[in-house]
């Protein structure tokens, strides 16, 4: 018969075996509590860090190398060191794009009793810049083609601005003055009398013959690529929400019109003699064309006629206009002669056919779009 005595002294090396088991759970439970919550706290800290310095570069796009180092120093700022942070800009071929990549390993204090070191943690970010005051919108006069040049041929052609070219930028004639710097992707040819460039020709080559040509410096090296934005339906989403969307070709005749909200044309447009008012964007999905002579537009006001898919064509003598015409996919032509353009030319191609044509930009001339704004996207 087994005593009492050896009964209790069994269950009590049972109970010894069972407190241990429990310790050991208990010490996991506090491992995997203690570790791990100060692995979801580093990882919050890595996505804050991400976050911050995607949308921190995004303002420096479309300028890649910039915007990774502004990037860099926003996540250093907040705890990240630099062996940590990856970046990629253009991210997936966007050049409004930004993607950054904070990656840490992090150390276990009371998991390696269960045989767990550490951990990799990561956390990413890609931030956009939308808006339209960048890009080509920095320059008075822009051509966005690959493939065809951008000529300015005639006499006494002014310019108060930089001009861009994606290809190939030409001027030839007399009294051609540029106050600004010109960018050219391919190259720079100017040939004539009394041409003036009183910022830098940038290009991989500069070509000038003549005489009197004065630039202020030139740099050998290819400008960049620069995209032409897409903002219609942004645009045309507000034309029709305040009531001014329009199906089929449009005619302004002599008319006031007040462009405080977009304005959409699905069609053609054309105007004679018309006066804008207001700081908007007048939105035609084809062609937009200017006829008449001595037109005159509002002198406080800014107005961009942007053509969605379409030309844009000034023809007449004694015009001018305040605001910009916009033509990313088109042409923009200007035939004639005294035209003036208190504002920007930006367009896929641009033609000037006549002399004494002015343009002249000013910070009031980007009042009439979008603002520019950066935002996380994923």
């Amino acid at each position: 018969m087994i005593s009492k005595y050896k009964l209790l002294k069994g269950e009590s090396g049972q109970s010894m075996v069972l407190f241990a088991l429990i310790f050991v759970i208990l010490c996991a439970g506090v491992a995997f509590a203690v570790d791990l919550g100060r692995v979801s706290l580093e990882r919050d800290q890595l996505q804050t860090a991400a976050d911050a310095a995607a949308l921190a570069g995004a303002q420096d796009l479309p300028s890649a190398a910039v915007a990774k180092s502004t990037a860099l120093k926003l996540a250093q700022q907040n705890g990240v060191l630099s062996s940590e942070i990856t970046s990629s800009a253009p991210y997936n071929g966007d050049s409004n794009e930004i993607k950054v990549v904070c990656t840490r390993t992090v150390d276990y204090t009371f998991a390696t009793v269960l045989g767990l070191h550490s951990t990799t943690i990561s956390a990413s970010s890609v931030a956009e810049k939308t808006g339209i005051n960048t890009g080509p919108f920095n320059y008075a006069l822009f051509s966005g083609s690959s493939s065809d040049i951008l000529a300015i041929y005639g006499s006494n052609q002014y310019i108060s601005g930089s001009v861009h070219a994606n290809y190939k930028f030409n001027m030839n004639g007399s009294s051609q003055n540029i106050m600004g710097s010109v960018e050219a992707v391919s190259g720079i040819t100017m040939y004539g009398s009394s041409i003036t460039v009183s910022g830098t020709c940038q290009a991989a080559s500069v070509t000038t013959s003549g005489s009197s040509i004065n630039i202020g410096s030139k740099v050998f090296s290819a400008a960049s690529v620069l995209d032409m934005p897409d903002f219609s339906d942004i645009l045309q989403a507000e034309a029709e929400a305040a009531g001014q969307s329009y199906i089929g070709n449009k005619t302004f005749n002599s008319s006031k019109v007040s462009v405080d909200s977009p304005i959409y044309v699905k069609g053609n447009l054309t105007v004679n003699g018309s006066d804008f008012t207001g700081k908007g964007v007048i939105l035609v999905s084809g062609n937009i064309t200017f006829n008449g002579s001595n037109l005159m537009y509002s002198s406080n006001d800014s107005v961009c006629f942007y053509s969605e898919s379409g030309n844009i064509t000034i023809n007449g003598s004694n015009i001018q206009l305040e605001g910009l015409v916009y033509a990313p996919n088109g042409t923009i032509m200007m035939n004639g002669s005294n035209q003036t353009i208190d504002g920007r030319v930006i367009g896929k191609v641009i033609n000037f056919n006549g002399c004494s044509i002015t343009i002249t930009s000013g910070e009031d001339d980007l009042d009439c779009l979008p603002k520019m704004t950066v935002k996380l996207v994923e």
